[in-house]
């Protein structure tokens, strides 16, 4: 099967990439604009390009994951995830419109498309209502009707994926990263911005790149169609430091500055996506970190 990736050198994108292309023809791309490498797979990402690149290799799966990949970096930027994601989100749905792409695009959303916990609803499916709180989060909901408009308007065949925050080797960045760097230091204490309370929910990358991989071939009857993808229940950081000190063994201790205000997001119901592929097992947080850990030794961190 022909498949492009755009976004496809991210953290993601790289392990998709890695597991299609034992058995797929998979070109990956980076948006140039947005980048300061200079590898051949950076394009200027625009209808023009586009149109050329669909032309050229007729593919059958598009996955759009650029885009800004950490909520943090555009907390007062109320224009970057417009620029970054809406823009050349609407000129790639106008170019596989333009080259009557028969195909399927499958977009990557986010957790934060829900907002804060609501009318004291911890768990959420995929038809409540979404509160976006964030530039990141309003972004990725104004994405979602982006793609529903083209799939109503010119029958467009669509999934998105709203996502957790994902983790797993390859990914300098986020909490887990941060807990394991400073750990891998040797120091004795640990200072967090954010509260005690404070928690997350998470799924390891191989496993949000599976169900990716099965969505490829899987029949679905709606022309769009939206999913949760989610490993469990939300895990607190303290939970998170425990484990990775017990990995290491370790006994550092931590504090909480309580300068920043996390965002109190709900727990993804992933019952959809479960009947839908039939999953019974994900990577178990103590197993995922156990994998992350050892492979931030083996790199210093």
């Amino acid at each position: 099967m022909r498949i492009i990736i755009f976004g496809g050198n991210g953290f993601i994108g790289m392990h998709l990439h890695k597991l299609l292309r034992k058995d797929h023809k998979v070109t990956v791309y980076g948006n140039k604009d947005f980048s300061n490498k200079l590898k051949s797979s950076y394009i200027k990402y625009n209808k023009k390009n586009f149109v050329k690149l669909i032309k050229k290799k007729k593919p059958e799966i598009i996955f759009f994951l650029s885009g800004n990949s950490y909520p943090i970096n555009t907390l007062n930027d109320e224009l970057y995830d417009l620029k970054s994601n809406n823009f050349i989100l609407q000129q790639l749905l106008s170019a596989m419109v333009s080259n009557e792409f028969k195909g399927r695009i499958i977009y990557s959303s986010s957790i934060a498309v829900y907002g804060s916990i609501f009318a004291n609803k911890n768990i959420v499916s995929e038809n409540d209502n979404l509160y976006p709180l964030s530039y990141y989060g309003l972004s990725k909901s104004l994405a979602e009707q982006q793609i529903k408009f083209f799939s109503d308007k010119y029958n467009l065949s669509a999934i998105v994926l709203r996502i957790c925050s994902v983790y797993g080797p390859g990914l300098n960045r986020q909490i887990i990263y941060e807990l394991a760097k400073q750990l891998l230091k040797n120091k004795d204490k640990i200072y967090l911005q954010g509260n005690h309370k404070d928690s997350r929910q998470f799924i390891y990358v191989s496993d949000c790149v599976k169900i990716m991989q099965r969505l490829i071939n899987f029949n679905i009857k709606e022309k769009f169609s939206i999913y949760n993808l989610s490993q469990g229940k939300k895990i607190s950081i303290n939970k998170i430091f425990f484990i990775i000190t017990s990995l290491l063994k370790k006994k550092t201790k931590i504090y909480y500055k309580n300068k920043i205000i996390q965002p109190n997001l709900p727990e993804l119901c992933n019952k959809k996506i479960k009947k839908l592929l039939g999953l019974k097992y994900f990577v178990s947080i103590e197993k995922g970190l156990k994998i992350t850990v050892k492979s931030l030794q083996k790199n210093n961190a």
